[in-house]
């Protein structure tokens, strides 16, 4: 079984370039990219595609569609939730 993650030991990139780490469901990602799409955010982090894709910013959320090209800084946090489930209440017991 084999992992995929921008962590591992490959000196291929620039030692020069900034590393940035992103949180997605509160998991940390490095990325070496200054701009990702919606997309990728959740390829990344091994999110299913159809999942949707929010920002975290103080105490709002915005959406993130997947062609969306974000500007990644430093700590930035994104939630990714299965597609139809914000917002749900399920309270029909």
């Amino acid at each position: 079984m084999s992992e995929h993650n921008e962590n591992g030991g490959d000196q291929e990139g620039k030692k020069d370039e900034p590393t940035f780490t992103i949180f997605v469901n509160n998991n940390p990602f490095t990325t070496r990219k200054h701009e990702l799409a919606g997309a990728q955010i959740k390829a990344l982090a091994a999110v299913p595609g159809d999942y949707e894709l929010f920002q975290v910013q103080g105490d709002n959320t915005v959406p993130i569609g997947n062609e969306q090209v974000v500007h990644i800084n430093n700590g930035d946090h994104f939630r990714a939730i299965p597609a139809g489930t914000f917002g749900c209440n399920d309270a029909t017991a």
